[in-house]
């Protein structure tokens, strides 16, 4: 029971860390490719789950980033996508 709550906490901890760079980086470095995004942020859970303690389960960290990063990425695509659709219907 201490082990699941310890892992959720670090967990929720890991996932909205990944979400909030993915989202800085997407926004702000257009660039950057987005996979390139998701990888990094893939590799950090990875750093972060092995720091903790969890070297068993470091494919489900890198697994949860690169979802949850992914997402971030994807609704940065989407803002950006209908901001440019909406600047074309308006002329």
């Amino acid at each position: 029971m201490e082990f699941m709550l310890i892992f959720g906490i670090h967990f929720i901890i890991m996932g909205s860390g990944s979400m909030f760079l993915s989202l800085v980086v997407s926004s702000v470095a257009k660039k950057i490719p987005f996979l390139v995004t998701i990888f990094g942020c893939m590799f950090l859970g990875v750093l972060y789950a092995s720091k903790i303690g969890f070297t068993d389960i470091l494919w489900l960290a890198a697994l949860f980033n690169g979802v949850l990063s992914a997402i971030a990425v994807g609704l940065v695509k989407l803002v950006d996508y209908a901001g440019e659709r909406a600047e074309r219907v308006n002329g």
